[in-house]
């Protein structure tokens, strides 16, 4: 899916594009058809098939749960921050303005449904299978984070969105990787959550506020001396 309109569709009217409840939903249930239900199934499947521990998969309570509560809300909240920048500044100007309603229901998808999905998928089924197949967990961070950052192609995302996904994907992979074994998936997936929320929902929210202000600069602003003195010397006439 792409929610990235381009500059030229969202600037060029008075009235900036809205997205709502009803627009997300018409994208919402195909993703979770197309892309939750297999990312979510395979490494499933994979533990019944072969027996193995849901832990093997990141499935498990950390030795210190509120620590890594804190982890993920301290860590997430400046990746949400980066990810709102890196989209007004990198990606571009164009955006749908999510309503209230919408941003809620963006952040409870992209928070408790996309998020653990992915992360299953990408961190805790595919980096664990390369790293126990090689023996090497450098194998298991590059493979996966190389995989997550290519797959956002498929729905359609620009390059430069793609970029933001890779560097992104490197503090997911990373973050799995430093804790103590067996690593759980709860702070990666309150990371990755809020990050795509910053991206997505919350970054077009703030691209609205820089357009919309960049647009109107001078509304409130009184006139300067100097277009008075301009004024009064056009009404004077030129000088003898």
């Amino acid at each position: 899916m792409s929610l990235v309109e381009t500059p030229e569709q969202s600037s060029s009217s008075a009235t900036y594009p809205r997205s709502t409840v009803a627009t997300t939903w018409r994208w919402l249930w195909p993703d979770v058809l197309i892309r939750v239900v297999p990312l979510t199934g395979i490494p499933l499947l994979w533990l019944v098939l072969w027996h193995r521990s849901p832990a093997e998969l990141g499935l498990t309570l950390p030795p210190a749960p509120g620590t890594q509560l804190a982890l993920g809300l301290g860590l997430g909240s400046l990746m949400a921050l980066l990810a709102m920048l890196y989209r007004a500044l990198i990606v571009g100007r164009g955006f749908r303005r999510p309503s209230p309603g919408d941003h809620l229901l963006q952040a409870f998808y992209y928070l408790f449904i996309n998020a653990p999905a992915e992360e299953l998928f990408f961190r805790g089924f595919l980096l664990h299978l390369i790293w126990q197949w090689t023996g090497w967990p450098a194998w298991g961070w590059l493979v996966s984070t190389l995989v997550y950052t290519l797959y956002h192609r498929l729905g359609g995302w620009n390059w430069r969105s793609i970029a933001g996904v890779g560097l992104a994907g490197m503090v997911f992979s990373t973050l799995y990787l430093l804790q103590p074994a067996p690593p759980s998936l709860l702070s990666v997936i309150l990371v990755h959550g809020l990050t795509t929320c910053g991206f997505l929902s919350w970054g077009d929210e703030f691209l609205y506020i820089v357009v919309s202000s960049s647009q109107h600069p001078q509304a409130d602003r009184p006139p300067s001396n100097t277009s008075k003195n301009q004024r009064r010397a056009r009404r004077r006439g030129p000088r003898r």
